[in-house]
């Protein structure tokens, strides 16, 4: 009867050590300065601006996510955030919101499948007959198509998700304002949140 409580024990402490996540890095870098003349917005008393007010460059934004460096505490030695990514695979999902944004503005982002790059190119996870989580591979909400992005912490939207850690994975940004937005000049925010999974 011991030998089956110790056996039981041993299998709950070895998934609950690999259901933990590494500590990553999520690295943003540039984000689209927006200006547009009132003339383009308003042509007629009660319509919105007719067109797109603005759209940024499709790699204005780039983003990445990147399992840290760490030092076993038993051996001493150290792993790279390379090797760590090679053998520690998640499917990570990003969620996104926005603060400070103006009264009838709207703001969408995107990305398209498989964007960015990913890291390290070549994985120990590739090389497994059967991949839990599937290709390493990226893949937008919304079939790549813009998303509304939310003024609102508690109202964040997924925009993507990937399996593996990638670098510059490009954000395109759309903005459009209506006929009831404010001239002046406001500052906003975006906020990226990274959820990693095991399934």
């Amino acid at each position: 009867m011991k030998k089956h409580i110790i056996y039981l024990i041993t299998v709950l402490l070895s998934f609950t050590s690999y259901s933990q996540l590494l500590p990553g890095t999520l690295d943003v870098s540039g984000f689209p300065s927006v200006s547009q003349d009132i003339s383009d917005l308003v042509q007629e008393a009660g319509l919105d601006d007719g067109g797109i007010g603005f759209e940024s460059s499709f790699d204005a934004t780039l983003v990445g996510f990147t399992l840290d460096s760490s030092r076993d505490p038993v051996f001493g030695y150290t792993t790279t955030s390379s090797s760590n990514c090679s053998e520690n695979v998640y499917r990570y999902k990003v969620y996104m919101h926005t603060t400070g944004a103006p009264q009838n503005i709207k703001i969408e982002a995107r990305t398209t499948f498989n964007s960015g790059i990913r890291f390290p190119q070549s994985a120990a996870y590739d090389g497994l007959s059967f991949k839990p989580l599937g290709p390493r591979d990226l893949t937008p909400e919304n079939g790549g198509n813009y998303i509304l992005i939310p003024n609102d912490g508690a109202a964040a939207i997924k925009v993507f998700e990937f399996i593996g850690c990638r670098e510059d994975i490009p954000i395109q940004f759309r903005i459009e304002a209506n006929s009831l937005a404010m001239a002046g000049i406001s500052d906003m925010t975006v906020y990226y949140t990274v959820v990693g999974s095991l399934d």
